[in-house]
């Protein structure tokens, strides 16, 4: 039991406990939310109130036969403990305590000193604190994960305070402006945007709405180079509901936003070269609606735009079926080869009219590789077949002049290959005009003898003069041999380029 004695100090530093008569702190011994003991200065338990039962799973007598340094953890230093309790009269610290089980928890422990019957004696007190470690253990972990998405973001997060001045800052931020820790350190966030988008970011008035916002602006690297980004900003506040500082989340998006605008600079490309274009050019999706046309096309088939989009092209009466068979097929081939080959056929416009076209076809494609519909080129080819004709009809009739003529005539291109021959000159090596086509005088004369009429022909080649009526020996294929006179000059393209020569053999045997 407690002896009386006054709550007074002896002048030793030492504060005397109060007496067991007074039956208040008997009480308050008994009912703290702690297990209390008192005890001499080596740690024999001397008195234990019955809460330290509880908490250590001994019996009440148990108490008055053990010490504290069995109830302590083995890595408390006793002689160093009782020092300092000595010195300043009583100590607040931390450590393990140990139950009858063996179990172990972590303990607030709570000494101070008394004089009883002038004897000093220490009040200890301890609180089993698992749950707040545990909490504090989870509070770390909680801290520790912020603080790892914090510090390792692929965006920048800065902090402000209610003044708007820069107080933390995670490392992408540094990475992001160029800056250090002396460039931001309680600097005004403002000084990082162009005073211009600094206004739009004020006009958000995010203090007073207190919520999220977020908007695109531009801000300013250590360099002095505006780049684009994205910014998100919230209020901070602290558990009175008051603002006390501002979080702002930026991506830097500058190279979406040169994306974005080589996106706009390719649609705007697109669309000249879509309304400028010399073909006509429908876009269709996988049916065959019209989605859109450009002007050529309209003009091609003598319709308005408003009379063609939206119809299906298939269906128009505008195809023969032949071409409507080519534009059926390049489609089938875009699926499956992703490339289709342009091809020559007819269409119709809408008076029947028969127009000669080339018809090629591509996809047009958005995100991964998606195709999203397919363009019909339409070229008008008229005048390329007229052409054609034309220069048909000449070469009949020049091959027909040149087999009319007894002397050997020929043409040749810069590599020494004929390109046309007359009966006249094919009959001198007992072949066919076309099997002269493409080869040249190697494959019809002696070495020697080719060797000397290719070495002429590079020489007017070269120098653009003419050779007149030169004589040479010529060697048949049945090995008899003629003489003759052999005119060469050069060809011009349209441009004076010269591109082959032209030579006349008469024999004067």
């Amino acid at each position: 039991m407690l002896e009386e004695s006054r709550n007074e100090s002896n002048g030793s530093g030492e504060v005397k406990p109060p007496r067991s008569s007074d039956g208040r702190y008997i009480t308050l011994f008994e009912q703290v939310n702690a297990a209390a003991f008192l005890s001499t200065l080596d740690g024999k338990i001397l008195e234990a109130n019955l809460k330290s039962c509880d908490f250590l799973g001994y019996e009440w007598e148990d108490f008055t036969k053990m010490s504290l340094k069995e109830i302590l953890s083995e890595s408390t230093d006793w002689s160093q403990l009782i020092d300092e309790i000595s010195a300043r009269g009583g100590l607040n610290f931390e450590t393990e305590c140990i139950r009858k089980d063996g179990g172990r928890f972590p303990a607030d422990i709570s000494t101070s000193l008394f004089s009883l019957d002038g004897k000093p004696v220490m009040l200890t007190l301890i609180w089993d604190i698992t749950e707040r470690k545990e909490a504090e253990k989870k509070l770390r972990e909680s801290e520790e994960r912020y603080r790892c998405i914090f510090e390792n973001s692929a965006v920048a997060i800065m902090l402000t305070d209610e003044h708007e001045r820069i107080v933390s800052w995670n490392k992408y931020t540094e990475t992001l402006l160029g800056m250090s820790e002396k460039d931001l350190r309680d600097k005004p966030v403002s000084m990082l945007y162009p005073p211009e988008e600094w206004k739009k970011i004020r006009a958000a008035r995010v203090r007073d709405k207190g919520m999220q916002h977020n908007l695109e602006t531009r801000m300013y690297k250590k360099n002095n180079e505006l780049i684009d980004v994205d910014l998100s900003l919230s209020v901070f506040k602290n558990d009175a509901g008051e603002i006390i500082g501002f979080i702002g989340v930026i991506k830097d998006i500058t190279e979406r936003k040169k994306a974005e605008k080589k996106l706009r600079e390719s649609e705007e490309k697109y669309e000249g070269l879509f309304e400028c274009s010399t073909d006509g050019m429908l876009v269709l999706d996988a049916r065959g609606e019209i989605l859109d046309v450009n002007t050529r096309a309209c003009e091609l088939f003598g319709l308005t735009e408003e009379e063609m989009i939206g119809k299906n092209f298939l269906s128009m009466d505008l195809l023969t079926p032949k071409s409507l068979s080519i534009v059926v097929n390049q489609f089938q081939e875009l699926l499956s080869k992703k490339v289709a080959t342009s091809q020559e056929t007819e269409i119709l416009d809408k008076n029947g009219k028969i127009l000669n076209v080339e018809l090629s076809s591509f996809f047009l494609v958005k995100g991964e590789n998606e195709v999203d519909n397919f363009v019909l080129v339409i070229r008008d080819i008229s005048d390329r077949k007229q052409a054609e004709i034309k220069l048909f009809r000449e070469h009949s009739l020049l091959q027909t002049l040149m087999d009319s003529i007894p002397d050997s005539i020929y043409f040749k291109d810069e590599q020494n290959r004929f390109i046309m021959v007359n009966k006249a000159k094919a009959a001198r090596s007992n072949v066919k005009p076309e099997d002269m086509i493409g080869k040249t005088d190697f494959d019809f004369l002696p070495e020697e003898e080719a060797r000397k009429a290719f070495e002429d022909d590079e020489e007017v080649m070269r120098t653009g003069k003419f050779i007149i009526n030169k004589i040479e020996k010529l060697t048949a294929p049945d090995g008899s041999e003629r003489w003759v006179s052999v005119t060469k000059i050069p060809r011009f393209d349209a441009e004076g380029n010269i591109i082959g020569t032209m030579g006349i053999s008469r024999d004067v045997t």
